[in-house]
C-alpha cells in the first residue's frame, strides 16, 4: 500500500481522487493547497504527490519546485484543465513524472499512478542498494545474508592463525575470493597470495609448479627453477580444486604441510618454506577418501578448519545487491549507460535458482549490460532461458500434503507457467509460447483452456 498526497484546491476534485485511490488499495492524503501539503510534508513521507497546476498564491510547478527543496525526489504528477505544449514542457522541466489533462479516466489516472509509483519503489530500491554497496566498499564478499555474514565471521576469527584452512562450495560461488579475504585479514597480508588450479596441470607438471626443478631434472628443465612454495614463502599458497590432485603426489603435499620442508624435482637438499595453505574444493573429499582417491591423512591435514560457502540459492536476499555491483563495474568497463535495474528485472534474477551460482549471475549481468538499450537493465536484456528457469522454478516448489488432486494440481501449475510467460513476454504470444517451447497453437488451446485469452 503505498501513500499518495492529493493537492487540489477544488473541494470536488480532490474527494473524488482521493476515493478512487483509496479502492485501488492506497493510504490517502488531502491538501486543499500547497502550503498545507508541504506543512504535511514535513511531518509525513509520501510515495507519490498528485498536484493541480492551477491553484491561487502558489501553482503546481512552484510547489513541485518546493517538494524538491523540501523533500527531495518524490514523484509527482501534474494535474491540468488547460494543457498546451508550453506548460507540459514546463512541467517535465521541472521534474514533475508526468502530467493528465482534467477530466480524466479513472482507468488512465490509475495506469499513471502505477507507472510512478514503480518509478518510486524502483527508485527507494536503488537508493537501498547503494547504502549496502557503501557499507560493503572495501569488502569483495557481497551479501547481508544471515549465510554469508557467518561466513565473514569465521573467517575474522581464523585468518590471524596460521592453520590449514578447507573451502567447500559448488562451483562458482566464489571459494577464491574467500581465500583472498582470509589472506588480507592475516598477518600474512604483506607476503604474496599465490594460486594454483591443481586441474590444469598435469602430474609431472604440477610437482615441478609446486615444487621446483633442478637443471637437467627432466626433458627440458633447461635451467633451475623455482616452485611455488618457494615463490609463496612468507605469504599463503591456495591450492584451488584441491580434489583433482593426483594422487601419487598426495605424499609429497602432505610432508611439506607436516614438515614445512620440500626437494625440488631432481634436487637433494632440503628447502624451508614458511607458507599457509589454504585449499578448496567442490568435490566430497570424505566420498573420494572412501573410494580411496584422495588419501585420509591429507584429508585430515588440509581439513583443520572447513569453511562451507553457501550456494546463491541459499542467499536470494544477496541476489539484488550482487547484481547491482556487477551492474556498474561491466557498465563502467564496457562504456555502457546502464546505471539501474528495472523491477521486473530484480524479480526475474530472484526467481531464478543460479545452478552456475555467483560466476552464472556475473556472467548474466555482463551479457545485459552489453545488449542494454535503456538507463535500466530490462528482463528483455537477460537470456531468454533464464526468464523460462525462473518460471518454472518458481511455480513448481510443491508444498506436501497437497489440498488438490494431482489432475487439479498440474492444471494449476500449467497455468502458473502460462500466466507468467505471458507476462514476461508482455502478451505477445509467439514470445510466450517460445519462452514455454511450445507451438503457437498449443499455446493458443492453453489460453482458451485457462481463460487467459
Amino acid at each position: 500500500m503505498a501513500h499518495i498526497l492529493v493537492v487540489d484546491d477544488e473541494k470536488n476534485y480532490r474527494i473524488v481522487l482521493g476515493q478512487l485511490l483509496q479502492e485501488a488499495g492506497h493510504r490517502v492524503s488531502l491538501a486543499e493547497n500547497p502550503f498545507a501539503a508541504l506543512e504535511l510534508l514535513s511531518r509525513e513521507s509520501v510515495n507519490l504527490i498528485l498536484s493541480d497546476l492551477k491553484m491561487p498564491h502558489m501553482d503546481g510547478l512552484a510547489f513541485l519546485r518546493q517538494v524538491r527543496e523540501q523533500v527531495g525526489e518524490v514523484p509527482l504528477i501534474i494535474l491540468t484543465a488547460f494543457a498546451t505544449v508550453e506548460t507540459a514542457l514546463a512541467a517535465m522541466k521541472a521534474g514533475a513524472f508526468d502530467y493528465l489533462l482534467k477530466p480524466f479516466k479513472n482507468e488512465e489516472m490509475l495506469l499513471v499512478v502505477d507507472k510512478a509509483l514503480d518509478y518510486s519503489r524502483l527508485q527507494s530500491e536503488n537508493l537501498a542498494l547503494r547504502h549496502q554497496l557503501a557499507r560493503s566498499q572495501g569488502r569483495k564478499i557481497l551479501g547481508e545474508s544471515p549465510a554469508i555474514q557467518r561466513l565473514l565471521s569465521d573467517i575474522a576469527q581464523v585468518a590471524p592463525a596460521r592453520t590449514s584452512i578447507l573451502i567447500v562450495g559448488e562451483s562458482g560461488t566464489g571459494k577464491e575470493l574467500v581465500a583472498r579475504a582470509l589472506h588480507e585479514a592475516s598477518p600474512r597480508a604483506r607476503g604474496p597470495l599465490v594460486t594454483v588450479n591443481c586441474a590444469a596441470f598435469a602430474e609431472n607438471l604440477l610437482e615441478s609448479e609446486l615444487f621446483g626443478h633442478e637443471r637437467g631434472a627432466f626433458t627440458g628443465a633447461g635451467e633451475r627453477k623455482k616452485g611455488l612454495f618457494e615463490v609463496a614463502d612468507g605469504g599463503t599458497l591456495f591450492l584451488d580444486e584441491i580434489g583433482e590432485f593426483h594422487l601419487p603426489l598426495q605424499p609429497k603435499l602432505l610432508r611439506v604441510l607436516q614438515e614445512r620442508r620440500f626437494r625440488r624435482v631432481g634436487g637433494t637438499a632440503e628447502i624451508e618454506t614458511d607458507v599457509r595453505v589454504i585449499a578448496a574444493t567442490h568435490r566430497d573429499l570424505e566420498a573420494m577418501v572412501a573410494a580411496g582417491t584422495f588419501r585420509e591423512d591429507l584429508y585430515y591435514r588440509l581439513n583443520v578448519v572447513r569453511l562451507p560457502v553457501p550456494p546463491l540459492r541459499q542467499r536470494p536476499e544477496d541476489i539484488p545487491l550482487l547484481a547491482l555491483s556487477f551492474l556498474r563495474r561491466f557498465a563502467t568497463e564496457l562504456g555502457r549507460s546502464v546505471t539501474a535495474l528495472a523491477p521486473a528485472t530484480l524479480e526475474l534474477l530472484k526467481g531464478y535458482d543460479w545452478p552456475g551460482n555467483v560466476r552464472e549471475l556475473q556472467n548474466v549481468l555482463e551479457r545485459g549490460v552489453l545488449f542494454a538499450r535503456e538507463k535500466q537493465l530490462l528482463p528483455e536484456d537477460l537470456p531468454t532461458n533464464l526468464a523460462a528457469a525462473a518460471v518454472a522454478s518458481s511455480t513448481l516448489r510443491v508444498e506436501f500434503p497437497l489440498s488438490q488432486s494431482l489432475p487439479e494440481l498440474l492444471d494449476s501449475q500449467e497455468e502458473a507457467l502460462v500466466r507468467s510467460a505471458l507476462i514476461q513476454a508482455r502478451g505477445v504470444q509467439a514470445q510466450a509460447a517460445e519462452l514455454l517451447g511450445i507451438s503457437r497453437s498449443n499455446l493458443q488451446y492453453k489460453l482458451k483452456k485457462y481463460h487467459l485469452d
